[in-house]
């Protein structure tokens, strides 16, 4: 049933990216100057989750390296440390890709030599940032600006010191959810490229536009799984039960992948509170405090503090991951569904 499964991956990116086309051109009005060589303006983009953020950034870097000599670095911001936020940075750029045993240091110092011509730096889930000492570092760089994806942009300016908000001279950009008809357009898109012809009605395709609330990433993975059912059963085209059937697939296939892109310090507290079943918060970190050390033998991270697993936590509640009930000390973790399993740990760990 599927003719091409890259249509349907996150990391595709149209040609068109449509009912964006106004983001597009202010994004493209931020970065004009570098298309004479000067430093391009900095901006901040945020939005809920799987409205197309990253997707808006990639495609218009792509349109705008496509007409001027801009260098580009994503940066994916979860659990990185600022040495490894400029590590990332360097690894982007032609001619340089420092080790692992680079202080961080040595690693500014590199990408003060290296950026000698306009340099836009994506800083992807950059309310995974630590701290603003990343940033710092790189609004220092003359020639780089940041490209900041958010989602809360209140939350995330709070954190910037004046110093910060002085350097920054954000064009900022909000992106909202899809309408039922924009997103249903997305998905004939979609379905056009990577499904055979008349397989899907646009009424289906609206019908999940509008259960999936305008979230892009959520209605596509909906349709790629309604496409996987009707292949599995033999349909000859997607019926009104596939479509049905899809969303929880979706949500458990979008969970998955969720999990697999975090760094190992969520992926653990994951795992145990999938064991656990249910874990009030005090047991939670008492768990962890008891497996820490075994859980983090041979690795470059360390055990964190109860502060910073809460951090971890509320990203976890972010990506649907895990639920809370109650407040405070009474608050009781559990996951949201159970067959999604932390893959990288060992069962005897826990």
């Amino acid at each position: 049933m599927i003719a091409d499964p890259a249509v349907f991956d996150d990391e595709h990116l149209p040609r068109r990216l449509l009912h964006r086309e106004a983001a597009v051109d202010h994004l493209s009005r931020a970065w004009e100057p570098a298309l004479g060589g000067d430093q391009a303006h900095d901006v901040l983009v945020h939005g809920p989750p799987g409205v197309g953020k990253t997707a808006l950034t990639r495609h218009s870097l792509r349109k705008l390296t496509g007409h001027a000599d801009v260098q580009t670095a994503h940066v994916r911001c979860l659990g990185k440390t600022t040495a490894g936020v400029v590590r990332s940075v360097l690894h982007d750029l032609p001619g340089s890709d420092p080790s692992v045993n680079v202080p961080r240091e040595d690693l500014c110092i590199q990408l003060q030599e290296r950026v000698t011509s306009p340099v836009i730096v994506v800083l992807d889930e950059a309310d995974g940032l630590p701290s603003t000492d990343a940033l710092n570092r790189l609004v220092d760089v003359e020639n780089l600006s940041v490209v900041v994806i958010c989602h809360d942009p209140d939350e995330w300016l709070s954190r910037l010191d004046g110093r910060l908000r002085r350097r920054l001279s954000f064009a900022e950009f909000g992106l909202d959810r899809y309408s039922v008809d924009e997103l249903a357009d997305i998905l004939e898109a979609r379905a056009n490229l990577g499904l055979p012809s008349e397989s899907v009605t646009r009424e289906q395709l609206e019908t999940i536009a509008d259960e999936v609330a305008g979230v892009a990433r959520n209605g596509i993975q909906a349709l790629r799984q309604a496409a996987l059912r009707a292949e599995e059963l033999q349909h000859d085209r997607i019926t009104d039960e596939d479509v049905r059937e899809s969303f929880e697939r979706a949500r458990r296939h979008i969970r998955e992948l969720n999990l697999e892109s975090l760094p190992f310090h969520h992926q653990l507290l994951y795992e145990l509170i999938r064991v656990g079943d249910r874990l009030e918060a005090g047991e939670l970190h008492d768990r962890y405090d008891a497996v820490a050390d075994q859980a983090y033998r041979g690795r470059e991270q360390t055990p964190i503090s109860e502060r910073a697993r809460r951090t971890k936590l509320s990203k976890l509640v972010e990506y649907d991951l895990v639920e809370i009930e109650g407040e405070n000390r009474h608050r009781v973790y559990r996951v949201r569904d159970r067959q999604v399993v932390a893959q990288v740990l060992l069962n005897h760990v826990i």
